[in-house]
């Protein structure tokens, strides 16, 4: 039964991951130091458990009708003009039928005071808000039995530079019983690069995200060591 609850929740989730994560659009011109950061920066296969597979990412943005989300997109837009970035393939777990996913964008900018005011565009306190309204208004978010809760993750100290994350959950009845999906959004600046991580899980948060997150933050800081 728990197999069945969380096929159906499967193609629910696969829309709320990108909703801030995955930035879409062509990429800036790269500078040699600017491709090691963005190689660095994407989720790969080494960095999730054996046997999840991946598929290119679905990318999406803050709605901008959406009014606390407006400030964010702003930002995107015009960071997507000048910034260097490359998002990763989406990774699942196939035990979940893709219920449990991980997903990365990494922006390298030209300095570490232009990649946090992106950043700070996370830490607003309309960022938690924007992201609770993108999904109630999503199809996993049109299921609930409840409207979605947001709260702040509150375990990122010495994640990067600095760090924003918020983790979302939604309580969605089916067949008559109540699942909940829990989808996280990390914001992260390590030097000059920005990298945003999306992840989603049923039942709990996911137990892989915080090993993901510091295995990708290892490499960028070390791409940006001879700099």
């Amino acid at each position: 039964m728990m197999l069945r609850r969380i096929r159906v929740l499967t193609s629910l989730l696969a829309v709320p991951v990108a909703v801030v994560v995955a930035f879409a659009g062509p990429a800036a011109a790269e500078s040699k130091s600017d491709k090691a950061i963005l190689k660095a920066g994407v989720i790969t296969k080494d960095d999730v458990p054996a046997g999840w597979t991946s598929k290119k990412a679905s990318s999406s943005e803050p709605d901008r009708s959406i009014r606390e989300c407006k400030k964010i997109r702003a930002a995107i837009d015009s960071a997507k003009k000048k910034v260097p970035r490359v998002e990763s393939r989406d990774f699942s777990d196939p035990t979940t039928s893709g219920g449990t996913s991980a997903q990365s964008t990494v922006y390298a900018f030209k300095n570490a005071s232009a990649a946090s005011k992106l950043l700070a565009n996370f830490q607003d306190t309309a960022a938690g808000t924007c992201l609770e309204k993108s999904i109630a208004r999503s199809a996993l978010g049109r299921r609930a039995s409840q409207p979605p809760t947001v709260s702040p993750i509150t375990d990122l100290n010495g994640v990067g530079d600095e760090a924003v994350g918020y983790e979302l959950t939604v309580d969605v009845n089916v067949r008559g019983e109540t699942t909940t999906a829990y989808i996280d959004f990390i914001a992260t600046r390590v030097g000059r690069a920005f990298v945003g991580f999306g992840f989603t899980n049923v039942g709990e948060r996911i137990p892989d995200g915080p090993t993901i997150v510091q295995g990708v933050l290892g490499r960028v800081a070390a791409a940006q060591g001879s700099e």
